[in-house]
């Protein structure tokens, strides 16, 4: 980019002198002429310090629109990234990090020194290793907080490859009075001291998450006091507290819980309370619940073990009676599941619990997901989409004959399924063992299936048997499988409807890789021959 007005000679191609011509073009930089709200949010949009550097070097204008610039983001990572262009070896740690502290002390005090009324953002992620760089972080956090910041991050983990045993860094007392912040993220790092006995002037506060932090139930009772628009509340990997108790919070709308020590109670007074994630990846029993005075929590997540007689998860319309969904990551030692609600209307179960063994009484439930897999998935549609109960199956097994038996169990439970999807990976299906059951096939108004782990086409026609012996469709969804030949596999399939008694309105289609059968006689079909 050129900031000078200057003179630009083209020639012709005919070489000649006489048609030599004087172009002049104005290249003076009208961007930085942009007021200066603007130009800060085009600046927004620059994710490194590089670029950042490169932009306050372009003249005596754009050093002083950087000046002023109110998101100061320092992370290590990136600083070194953009001196070394990858992570450096460890033996280059201590120079990066004290060139590092050097950016931050000089691009904070130049900030602060600006005649700005207010700080937008301010990030510091880093690790600290002597004396004189706290010295940096406890002048850099006054600035900024006396600068009425708005968002500050504070998060001190450990660098990639660097191993630190020194003590937690301790926040600055004037942080409990910095009544401008929205939000407010601290991780490894220690609250104030005088927390307990000063006042918390969060008045501005709606997000506030706390990682890997020491905390007492006294911190947080007094935190809590202090924040009184809080909206969004995440304590994650925190330690030192056996109950977790808030009250008073009108604005509180979600909670994030997760456990790094036993919680024996959960106690949230909060009305206008919809969300709330609890997550106890240890496994251990779980803390006992106070929640009925939320009346629009909707949505609850947990992921952990049940208590040992299941008797705080058997009737969720006594401690839940608006929750409407819910989502349980159960460990491999919870074997059983056994809970009731009449609100409810999403279940997604995370588990590895036989269907035998799941016990659900959920006259309103829309759309049951059974994952087999610690890990998350999202429902086909979502539930404003639908109408008719749906079961969704990812099973982490290899389905044989007695699975199918027990999924046609499962299906008589009073939930009234409309549709099924399974997902499944096909073990060893005995087609005459399941003929000996006098069940007859569950009806259903459409079934998709999609198995994998198929070697051979006689165990796809065998797998789509045992489907038909299970439940009989309205419409029927069969995925095709990449080791099949598709021409092949529709021929025989295709042979095999022809078969049935009544083969009116039924309709054949290829929809991207899938074959579909439907219409209205295809619950009379009978299994594939």
């Amino acid at each position: 980019m050129v900031f000078s007005e200057q003179s630009l000679y083209l020639e012709f191609a005919t070489g000649d002198m006489e048609n030599l011509k004087v172009i002049k073009t104005d290249t003076k930089d009208r961007i930085s002429q942009l007021p200066e709200s603007i130009l800060h949010h085009i600046l927004a949009f620059l994710d490194s310090p590089k670029q950042l550097v490169r932009m306050s070097v372009l003249s005596k204008n754009w050093f002083a629109i950087m000046a002023s610039f109110p998101i100061l983001d320092f992370d290590i990572g990136n600083f070194n990234r953009a001196i070394h262009g990858c992570w450096s070896p460890i033996s280059d740690s201590i120079y990066v990090i004290h060139k590092f502290f050097n950016y931050v002390d000089s691009t904070t005090s130049r900030f602060c020194n600006q005649n700005i009324t207010s700080a937008q953002t301010f990030t510091l992620s880093t690790m600290i290793e002597k004396p004189m760089q706290i010295d940096i972080v406890d002048r850099c956090l006054e600035l900024i907080l006396m600068k009425g910041v708005k968002v500050l991050k504070v998060d001190f983990s450990n660098w990639a490859g660097v191993i630190s045993d020194k003590p937690l860094y301790r926040l600055p007392k004037i942080l409990l009075s910095a009544s401008s912040l929205t939000s407010l993220k601290i991780c490894r790092c220690k609250l104030p001291l005088s927390l307990i006995v000063d006042v918390v002037k969060f008045k501005s506060l709606k997000m506030l998450k706390l990682e890997h932090v020491p905390l007492s139930e006294k911190m947080i009772k007094h935190l809590m006091t202090g924040c009184p628009l809080l909206e969004k509340l995440t304590i994650k990997h925190c330690y030192g507290f056996k109950r977790f108790c808030v009250y008073g919070l009108q604005s509180l709308q979600q909670v994030r819980i997760c456990f790094v020590s036993e919680v024996e109670r959960v106690d949230i007074e909060a009305l206008n309370l919809y969300y709330l994630v609890l997550n106890d990846w240890d496994g251990r029993v779980a803390p006992s619940m106070n929640l009925a005075s939320c009346k629009k929590l909707t949505k609850l997540s947990y992921s952990g073990c049940l208590s040992s007689t299941l008797e705080g998860l058997v009737d969720l319309s006594f401690n839940f009676p608006f929750l409407e969904t819910l989502i349980l990551n159960l460990p491999d030692k919870c074997s059983s599941l056994k809970l009731s609600s009449h609100s409810l209307k999403t279940l997604m179960l995370y588990s590895e619990c036989d269907l035998e063994n799941i016990d659900i009484n959920t006259p309103n439930l829309l759309l049951f997901g059974y994952n087999g897999y610690s890990q998350l998935f999202s429902p086909t549609k979502s539930i404003s989409d639908r109408s008719k109960a749906r079961m969704e199956f990812v099973p982490n097994i290899y389905v044989d004959t007695l699975w199918f038996r027990c999924l046609r169990q499962f299906l008589d439970k009073k939930i009234g399924f409309k549709e099924l999807k399974l997902n499944i990976m096909v073990g060893t299906i005995d087609i005459d063992e399941l003929k000996v059951s006098m069940l007859a096939p569950y009806e259903l108004e459409h079934v998709e299936l999609d198995p994998d782990d198929i070697d051979t086409l006689s165990e796809y026609v065998d797998v789509v048997d045992a489907l038909l012996w299970c439940c009989r469709p309205w419409s029927l969804t069969l995925g095709s499988h990449p080791f099949l030949n598709l021409e092949k596999e529709r021929q025989i399939i295709e042979s095999s409807l022809k078969k049935q008694d009544n083969q009116t309105g039924i309709k054949f289609a290829d929809m991207e890789g899938y074959i579909v059968f439907g219409g209205t006689n295809c619950r009379n079909l009978r299994k594939l021959q």
